[in-house]
């Protein structure tokens, strides 16, 4: 019983994650970041994706490290 709790959590929270992420990229969130701006030499919209996927990645990894 305690294990099909546990994959209920586990799956509760990772359905969380791919929400977070799926709200982050969505058109209109993104056009906020959509400039002729340039972090590190990097245009802003580039560098906000690539940070949301490490986010996800990470909070993944971390999630998967405490399950079984």
């Amino acid at each position: 019983m305690a294990e099909s709790r546990d994959d209920e959590q586990l799956s509760r929270r990772l359905t969380v994650v791919a929400a977070l992420g799926f709200v982050l990229i969505v058109p209109p969130f993104l056009a906020r970041f959509d400039r002729l701006d340039q972090v590190f030499g990097v245009p802003v919209l580039a560098a906000y994706l690539f940070l949301v996927w490490a986010i996800v990645i990470g909070l993944v990894a971390v999630i998967g490290g405490r399950s079984r």
